[in-house]
């Protein structure tokens, strides 16, 4: 599939960018379905069973985009949607290795990290950092959910949202260099869950 290039730079990148270790790939596991984005988790004899689920009109969408060149503020919405489910396929695989248990919070605030983490790392390769407030608040402005989310859903993306928005805020403000930046997002990704989950980290 040619989306699966794409998928592979993401994922790639977020390697990079947070240091995951597992050698596990995204298209080994992707399901193209019709309006879902989700990972899927089903617990079995043999252990669990992973899947995630991605809009195949976004993936088609991606098929013919090349980053850093087609990256922008029209395009980003939907890249962070892939972004976000690749962060929970990651997230949950390495902790899965390290036989640690993983809470859906944990993997919402991660995957919000992700996200402004991937639009740095783009904006420093295009030279446009003067853009990265933009982004910031395209991410992490007014919170809102659908109306098909539950209210006990709700309630955990509005923490996730808060928690990572106080990080990313503070990673913003220091105004870092793009590898003292770099160091900050590999730290937080290694945090146990209670130091991530905590203010201040």
């Amino acid at each position: 599939m040619k989306y699966f290039e794409f998928l592979q730079q993401i994922q790639n990148r977020l390697e990079t960018l947070n240091g995951f270790s597992h050698e596990l790939l995204i298209t080994d596991f992707l399901a193209p379905s019709k309006d879902q984005n989700s990972l899927i988790v089903r617990e079995n004899v043999d252990g669990p069973e992973v899947l995630v689920c991605l809009d195949e009109k976004i993936l088609k969408k991606f098929s013919d985009i090349k980053l850093p060149g087609d990256f922008s503020l029209t395009n980003f919405p939907d890249l962070s949607i892939v972004v976000e489910e690749l962060s929970h396929f990651n997230t949950f695989c390495q902790r899965a290795m390290e036989d640690h248990p993983i809470s859906t919070l944990e993997l919402e605030v991660q995957g919000e990290v992700d996200k402004f983490a991937l639009a740095l790392e783009i904006l420093n390769e295009r030279n446009e950092q003067t853009l990265k407030h933009q982004f910031f608040e395209v991410l992490f402005g007014e919170f809102s959910v659908g109306d098909w989310v539950s209210p006990s859903q709700k309630i955990i993306y509005e923490e996730a949202h808060l928690i990572a928005r106080q990080f990313c805020r503070t990673v913003l403000e220091r105004e870092l260099s793009s590898a003292e930046w770099r160091r900050e997002f590999k730290r937080f990704f290694g945090l146990s869950k209670s130091a991530k989950l905590s203010p201040g980290h």
